[in-house]
């Protein structure tokens, strides 16, 4: 009897443990968001990119909120489920299942929006690529320029929607014929033969496979949470030594 009551308190305390550990790797990442919309806001850089694809700063700044607000919530439930599991408390920890069911049920909601938006958000990102290309790449402003010519060194191409769409071509558009792939030889100087429009578009679709397992990563963390705190309010009940 004694054996099995030991090893009940040596399971509760590992729960413990494990649910304030968990609480401390949330913590960290409400941080980070926090960090990323901040970052958002006040770098230049990021800026330029939403320019790029024709993205006005009201949207930018309300995304760069939108993290903010969201890192800010992560931090208030993990502080929750810390004490929450520290303490012992009951209540507080229903607070916690409930604010991370919330958050579960926002994260599919997003990801259901996603799936049924994405060609569309493509679709739309193409459009504000080909009204761009109209524009002169010696007409864009010089943080414009830099990132244009950050995009064409690593994804190997030249101009927006089409390879002439620069005049004169930039040295960004520059390639080694003799070693580099989609090269092609005019004159003296050899360009990158294909246009920058569906390698940015192929590059986004890839980001967003990983920030899509970035996020079943994140709502598996949710559950593994939510279980947790589940068990840890049984056991609690079961000793019936609730703290309140």
């Amino acid at each position: 009897m004694g054996c099995c009551k030991s090893c009940a308190d040596c399971s509760f305390k590992c729960m413990k443990i494990a649910l304030f550990v968990f609480n401390l790797i949330f913590l960290l990442l409400g941080l980070t968001l926090v960090g990323v919309g901040i970052w958002v806001m006040v770098e230049s850089n990021a800026s330029n990119a939403f320019t790029l694809t024709d993205t006005d700063s009201m949207t930018l700044y309300a995304g760069a909120i939108v993290l903010i607000v969201g890192g800010v919530i992560t931090v208030i439930v993990s502080v929750l489920g810390a004490v929450g599991a520290w303490k012992e408390h009951q209540i507080i920890l229903g607070v916690f299942f409930t604010c991370l069911l919330i958050l579960l049920c926002l994260e599919v909601a997003i990801g259901v929006y996603y799936v049924v938006q994405k060609d569309q958000f493509y679709v739309t990102v193409g459009d504000a690529i080909d009204t761009l290309s109209t524009t002169n790449y010696s007409d864009f402003d010089p943080a414009i320029q830099t990132l244009l010519d950050t995009i064409q060194k690593n994804l190997q191409c030249c101009g927006l929607n089409s390879t002439k769409n620069f005049n004169p071509k930039p040295s960004s558009c520059s390639c080694d014929v003799d070693t580099d792939d989609n090269c092609c030889e005019l004159d003296a100087m050899s360009w990158w033969d294909r246009p920058c429009k569906r390698p940015i578009i192929l590059w986004m679709q890839e980001q967003s496979g990983i920030i899509a397992g970035v996020g079943i990563g994140f709502g598996l963390v949710m559950v593994f949470g939510m279980t947790m705190s589940c068990c840890l309010c049984q056991k609690k009940r079961k000793t019936g030594n609730n703290a309140i």
